[in-house]
């Protein structure tokens, strides 16, 4: 091989050199780029794309079970009010900030007399109550009730553990029926010594002595301070129709809106 073929055989192989490394350096910031939740990409060690893994909050839809609904119920309030409830239990580690619901009742005759929904806040690991109070019907009397969730996908997140662990408590509960309206009070507590509540649902249930729901009504805590107790009163436009001998207090911890 002749001097000036070595010769340009070098050269071409510094520029092959040269053409290489500006062309990693231009796609390197592609090619190595940090995984992330919101790339629309699975990469990272994520289940799905931008769900699960270590690094994800959001749950795929394959580690999401939809919440249990243990019972539901419509209530007369009036002869033309009625409150709907109803129970469910979500057994995820994780919550969603918006469970599409809703109440249908019908009279007798199956036919629809009114329907309200709603979006839920959902904590993790628990049983809570979904209500509603006030559903106008007419003078018809409800035969049936329905409930059920949106077939719309509701994300799913995880909680970190400090939040997940939030508990409100209730004390001195006291149901008075001896004047014309009823009047549930209670007294919770806020058990956390250093985290704030913000717009915590309180529902209230009544069972009679076959352990069957005659009632509900809900209320609101705005701002619930840190170890703290706060006072809540339910009442009823009229006498129930059975006696009541249990109720249950049951808080809703928006754990999307702590500070």
């Amino acid at each position: 091989m002749t001097w000036a073929m070595r010769r340009r055989i070098f050269i071409l192989f510094v520029l092959c050199i040269v053409v290489g490394g500006f062309t990693f350096w231009h796609y390197s910031a592609q090619i190595f780029v940090t995984p992330t939740c919101t790339d629309g990409v699975k990469n990272g060690d994520e289940a799905g794309i931008d769900c699960g893994g270590t690094m994800c909050t959001t749950m795929c839809t394959t580690e999401v079970r939809v919440p249990a609904i243990l019972w539901f119920r419509s209530f007369p309030v009036t002869d033309t009010v009625y409150n709907a409830a109803a129970l469910i239990e979500n057994k995820n580690n994780g919550a969603t900030r918006s469970l599409p619901y809703e109440f249908r009742l019908y009279d007798k005759d199956n036919i629809l007399l009114a329907r309200r929904d709603g979006i839920a806040v959902v904590p993790p690991l628990g049983r809570y109550v979904i209500a509603e109070t006030g559903i106008s019907v007419g003078t018809t009397k409800v035969g049936a009730t329905e409930f059920s969730f949106s077939n719309t996908p509701s994300v799913w997140e995880r909680i970190p553990e400090t939040v997940s662990k939030l508990r409100v408590g209730s004390s001195s509960i006291s149901l008075d029926t001896s004047g014309v309206v009823p009047r549930l009070s209670a007294t919770l507590t806020n058990f956390s010594p250093t985290v704030s509540l913000t717009n915590t649902i309180v529902a209230a249930v009544l069972y009679d002595d076959k352990d069957n729901a005659i009632n509900v009504s809900k209320t609101v805590v705005p701002e619930f301070a840190p170890n703290s107790n706060t006072f809540v009163t339910f009442t009823w436009p009229q006498a129930f129709p059975r006696p009541v001998v249990r109720y249950d207090i049951v808080p809703i911890i928006d754990v999307f809106h702590t500070h």
